[in-house]
């Protein structure tokens, strides 16, 4: 829940009767109230530090302490908390530089009023810090331009350059270009990337760097290598541009020699930045291995074997017109080719194998032939996020053309996990973690019961799935059958307590679900790491809820009953889903007693109002919540209110996001 809608309020020895009606006056200004009541000065030390909190409210007729204390407590931890002295006494006079204001205890909505006052005060206060630390770095960026004006330098304002200095505006040709589109000085085939880079920098303020075809005013393309920064320049937030051009000390810096195409480590830097901004261009990116390499090599020295790189990279530049150019080996070269798609790329890659075929290479005065394998690899929504990952894929490819006979091109595809075609469940997982295709996704709960806080369930997820691929549910499944095997686990929980902490730090009372497999029960360490973790994410134990199916419970029941235990002494819960349908019945669940069921109903399932009911009863008698799933319609969760699950979940409420920014306050 945002701030817009929620506040935090620490009650500080107040009388059940007063926090009531401070919290009911809360909602009727439109207000959820978040509060928690204290009685103790080491309780109040206590809790600062666990959320951020708006408010306290201090009752100086009930507390046994002394508001003196209660401040210096604050001053203490360094915690911003506006502190409102619920009593009489001279507003003129605070009894402690930490009060903000004086109230009698009667006076409700003066109290609730001023509450929330101070909430805003508390935002300005933060926002001002950050604009702080963005205009100390802004300073320091400015100190190391005038340290280093001698690069060429230009700033940009919504496309505009509002100031170039000498030696960018004598790169480009031209005497001022201040006023000037910077886009008039891209050459057309950049001008896209370029856009997106700057529109990147504006979301980012991260440093990016490209590179980029200039138009010198003579006519001249001239690729330079840029560095984008967000910066201020005379007290205006714009985009700083750097050029890096080359002098005779580093005038070979990412450039192979042979060729003058990028090297394989720029190569790799600019595809990765391609397939950033450019997954749906429908593009194609091609590798060209030269057959028998090694052959070739014994039986001509290395500079022969350069001097037929540079006529091959002749060639690969008049046939296959392409956006860059790299040597990604020494026999390999690589070519992005922009709105081209794989069936042209296979075109084009067809008539460089017979051009390559059909030259002879005059090499001290002996004649050398030579052909190519040459594999081609669409650029679309279904690439890999990362450009390792289609280089190797282009790079088993173009083996397996020469295996077959080599002289040809072909269009491959990235081999999809497959459990068939993997027999282990590490080499599966780990692939799929090496490969960056593992996410989470962030389903909202909506609370019909008592429950406090706002939830969401986490859980695993594979980018890009395709039909025929194992699924997240499946890995997690798979993995079970090495109970030793924890990687995946660990890495969803740090993920997941990760942005948990982030999104706590707003001040939202949030409370995280984290689907897992079962094989942390035989890890006699993964509580005391879970403890850690909790630690270094700054996130109580009550905050996260660890979730698993009922049949790994069931299968490891004693292992699961000590993991249990720990889970309760370190404050954390278990929740189990699939409730309902291990073959072996729920009865071990009451040793367990988990925290919360997910029934195991599927998105096609319509459960009767007596399995619902069933399912209920059975919740009780573990004590434990409800949640029902895919839930799909208002008239679903009508019939669900009469029935009495706690929470429910699916796509009437909000389908699963990668991110945690549902409003709950927006569901009615």
């Amino acid at each position: 829940m945002s701030n817009d809608t929620a506040i935090n309020i620490l009650l500080f020895c107040l009388a059940d009767n007063d926090a009531e009606q401070i919290i009911a006056c809360c909602r009727r200004a439109g207000r959820v109230a978040h509060t928690q009541g204290i009685e103790t000065g080491e309780k109040l030390a206590e809790v600062i530090l666990e959320k951020q909190w708006d408010v306290l409210i201090f009752d100086a007729e009930r507390s046994q302490l002394d508001v003196q204390r209660c401040g210096h407590i604050l001053r203490k931890h360094q915690v911003d908390i506006s502190l409102i002295f619920m009593g009489e006494g001279d507003p003129l006079n605070p009894p402690d530089p930490a009060v903000t204001d004086i109230i009698s205890k009667y006076d409700v909505p003066q109290i609730v009023g001023a509450a929330l006052r101070e909430q805003r005060s508390q935002t300005l206060r933060r926002q001002l810090k950050q604009r702080e630390i963005d205009l100390k770095e802004a300073e320091g960026r400015n100190e190391l331009l005038l340290a280093d004006h001698l690069d060429p330098l230009a700033y940009i304002t919504d496309g505009m350059i509002i100031y170039a200095n000498p030696p960018f505006c004598e790169h480009m040709g031209n005497e001022d270009l201040e006023g000037f589109p910077i886009v008039d000085l891209i050459t057309n085939k950049d001008q896209d990337r370029f856009k997106n880079a700057l529109k990147k920098q504006q979301l980012n303020k991260d440093q990016q760097q490209l590179e980029i075809s200039f138009a010198h005013s003579d006519g001249r393309e001239i690729k330079t290598l840029i560095t984008c920064n967000s910066a201020n320049y005379d007290g205006e937030a714009c985009i700083q541009l750097s050029l890096n051009i080359n002098d005779s000390n580093n005038q070979f810096n990412g450039v192979d020699l042979s060729t003058q195409m990028s090297n394989k480590y720029r190569f790799q830097e600019v595809l990765q930045e391609f397939i950033e901004n450019e997954r749906n261009s429908d593009s194609s990116l091609i590798l060209l291995s030269l057959d028998r390499f090694s052959k070739l090599r014994q039986s001509s020295s290395l500079l022969d074997v350069e001097k037929i790189l540079e006529a091959i990279s002749k060639h690969v530049r008049e046939v296959m017109p392409a956006q860059f150019y790299g040597r990604v080996a020494d026999d390999m070269i690589a070519a992005i080719c922009h709105h081209v798609s794989s069936d042209a790329a296979l075109e084009m890659g067809l008539e460089l194998c017979k051009t390559i075929e059909n030259d002879i290479f005059e090499i001290k005065k002996k004649s050398l032939q030579c052909t190519a394998s040459i594999a081609i690899m669409p650029i679309n929504h279904l690439t890999p996020p990362r450009a390792s990952v289609l280089l190797d894929t282009l790079f088993h490819g173009a083996e397996k053309i020469f295996l077959a006979g080599g002289n040809n091109a072909e269009i491959c595809h990235r081999e999809r996990q497959q459990l068939s075609t993997l027999d282990a469940a590490t080499s599966l997982a780990s692939e799929a973690l090496n490969q960056g295709r593992l996410t989470l996704l962030f389903q909202p709960m909506i609370n019909l019961g008592n429950a406090d806080g706002d939830h969401y369930e986490a859980s695993l997820d594979i980018k890009d799935w395709v039909e025929g691929e194992v699924t997240a549910g499946e890995l997690l499944r798979v993995i079970e059958q090495e109970p030793d095997n924890n990687k995946l686990d660990h890495w969803i929980v740090v993920e997941a307590t990760k942005q948990l902490a982030k999104e706590r730090q707003t001040g939202q009372d949030l409370k995280l679900i984290i689907n897992l497999s079962g094989n942390v029960f035989h890890d006699p360490e993964f509580c005391s790491w879970l403890s850690v973790a909790f630690k270094a994410a700054g996130l109580p134990p009550s905050s996260v809820i660890l979730q698993f199916n009922e049949e790994s419970i069931a299968n490891a029941l004693k292992p699961a009953l000590n993991f249990a235990q720990q889970l309760q002494k370190m404050g954390s819960a278990l929740s189990v889903r699939n409730f309902g349908r291990a073959q072996k019945g729920n009865k071990f669940l009451s040793h367990i007693q988990p925290h919360l069921v997910k029934p195991g109903f599927r998105k096609t399932d319509t459960p009767s109002d007596e399995q619902i009911k069933d399912i209920v009863a059975q919740a009780k008698m573990l004590k434990s919540r409800v949640l029902i799933p895919n839930v799909g319609s208002a008239a679903t969760l009508a019939m669900l209110w009469q029935l009495g699950p706690d929470f429910i979940q699916g796509s009437y409420v909000n389908e699963p996001m990668p991110s945690m920014n549902y409003e709950f306050a927006s569901f009615n």
